[in-house]
């Protein structure tokens, strides 16, 4: 039931990480592209520590959900990253 459980809090936090990057505007404010990512490591660990409270399960089910999510957060962190990338060079 937790493995069950903690899939749906992965793919909850993944919904709402994914609408974040989604919403980004790189037109209004154009910042370095290490800042932006320092920005996206923050918001990485804002969602992994809010939604940590939120996995069952004993500490080791925790704890793989937990890297599950972290894998999932960067999977979808880094074509953002490189759009912002490909944004700046077009500058």
């Amino acid at each position: 039931m937790a493995l069950q459980s903690n899939q749906d809090v992965i793919s909850s936090a993944m919904q709402e990480f994914n609408k974040l990057l989604n919403q980004q505007d790189f037109t209004y404010a154009v910042i370095s592209e290490k800042d932006m990512v320092t920005i996206v490591d923050d918001w990485m660990n804002y969602y992994l520590s809010f939604f940590s409270q939120k996995m069952s399960g004993d500490q080791q089910e925790q704890e793989r959900a937990m890297q599950k999510l972290q894998e999932e957060l960067r999977s979808s962190a880094n074509p953002f990253l490189d759009k912002y990338r490909a944004f700046l060079k077009s500058l």
